[in-house]
């Protein structure tokens, strides 16, 4: 991408206002016949917003917040300096989206965002209307939501007989008084897995080319897309329409953002795992047969054998389970041991047999009903020392519009995929 100087960022003083009164935003006083496509656009920068805005935290971060915000604005205004901006409402707004725990360090999640509203031409009036709500739109996320808890290897909600009664099974810590507070501070292993298809998630459709599309993610180099509409893999007509979310990773440089887990860490971790489900087990089925009470219905006298024969049948499935890990650890050469953990995943695994079958069985690659695992990066994943604000990872996202009706996104993403400064946004995490 072309690249343009760095705008210096504004040094506020201790008066700066972090929260914006809500201005009335007009359409535009232009007359049109069909189309509005070509009346001149209206950009509104964060001191003149639609909805105004509060950042939230401490004067500290609010400060580092609104230094990267405007920098951010200001790249994006630098980047059409020889752009006319036509037939839409561009609006920038800033905002604070809570927390990302990344392992137990939490950093704020901001966001830059420059919705996109098109202008129509009303059929009676003949005037320009700008439509209420956005579909192209502009966003940059400090410090975006990863997500952990790949339900990979047979954990979670499970049955031992005819698939009934189903045990639904918490992974993050044992049942009970203290569960929330472990679930926080001291989560099971197994549930801060991350699989490839879940760190993609709504952020790629390309089903053909998963795996790379996760490295480009994972090491911060080039795109990913999901076609909300028009279908990546269809044939496009001049005519035919496509609305596309494409998004961006910004890392740190030669550092992934998560590493593989080993065949060895897994079968530890399931070790660790095996004592919480036994627990959880043991807890819901106390729950269950208290909730039958003294009903004496049929139905409750079935489910109530049914839970004590699950009762007696468990100990050993479990016992079964430690000694096939163990033998694995103990027996298995540490070059098959440290090979990436690629596991069968939870869409089938729900008959508890089968699970026990299944385990330590590992396969090449992720697949329809296998899960690559990964963890956050600890060497990426540094403490905050004390600056929740900084930004650690950058997700930038622009959904843009092709078609007939479509010419401002079109033209506004063209120019900015042209012109945009990428490695002015690399820098603020360096």
């Amino acid at each position: 991408m072309k690249k343009f100087v760095i705008l210096s960022a504004v040094v506020f003083a201790n008066t700066v206002i972090f929260s914006q009164a809500i201005k009335k935003i007009t359409n535009p006083p232009a007359p049109c016949n069909g189309s509005a496509d070509d009346v001149a656009g209206i950009y509104t920068d964060h001191n003149n917003t639609k909805y105004g805005f509060a950042l939230k935290g401490t004067s500290a971060e609010k400060s580092v917040m609104m230094k990267n915000l405007i920098a951010i604005e200001k790249l994006e205004e630098a980047s059409r300096t020889n752009f006319k901006l036509t037939g839409c409402a561009a609006r920038v707004s800033f905002s604070t989206t809570g927390s990302s725990n990344y392992g137990k360090n939490i950093y704020t999640r901001y966001v830059y965002q420059l919705g996109v509203y098109p202008f129509v031409c009303h059929v009676t009036e003949h005037a320009v209307k700008i439509v209420d709500e956005y579909r192209t739109v502009f966003r940059v996320e400090m410090n975006p939501y990863l997500p952990t808890g790949a339900k990979a290897g047979g954990t979670g909600e499970f049955y031992i007989k005819y698939g009934n009664p189903v045990y639904d099974i918490s992974i993050e810590a044992k049942a009970g008084p203290d569960f929330e507070k472990e679930k926080k501070s001291n989560p099971s292993r197994v549930s801060q897995y991350i699989s490839e298809a879940l760190l993609l998630g709504s952020r790629s459709d390309a089903y053909k080319n998963f795996h790379d599309d996760f490295l480009k993610l994972n090491n911060g180099n080039g795109y990913v897309e999901h076609w909300e509409m028009g279908g990546r893999y269809d044939k496009h007509g001049p005519d035919s329409y496509q609305w596309i979310d494409r998004r961006y990773f910004i890392t740190r440089s030669g550092v992934p953002l998560v590493i593989p887990v080993s065949r060895k860490q897994y079968l530890q971790d399931m070790l660790e795992y095996f004592e919480i489900e036994k627990a959880n087990f043991e807890y819901a089925i106390a729950e269950k047969i208290k909730n039958i009470g003294n009903n004496t219905s049929e139905s409750a006298k079935r489910t109530l054998a049914a839970l004590e024969a699950d009762k007696l049948a468990y100990p050993k499935i479990y016992e079964a389970k430690k000694a096939k890990v163990n033998e694995l650890l103990t027996k298995q050469k540490p070059e098959w041991l440290q090979k990436p953990a690629v596991v069968d995943n939870n869409n089938w695994l729900k008959d508890a047999n089968t699970r026990l079958e299944a385990l330590g069985k590992f396969y090449e690659a992720e697949g329809e009903k296998t899960s690559a695992l990964y963890v956050l990066n600890p060497a990426y994943f540094t403490a905050n020392n004390g600056q929740p604000a900084k930004p650690l990872l950058t997700e930038v996202q622009f959904r843009y519009e092709i078609g007939k009706d479509r010419g401002h996104s079109t033209r506004l993403f063209t120019n900015w995929e042209q012109h945009f400064d990428m490695d002015a946004l690399r820098k603020m995490i360096q």
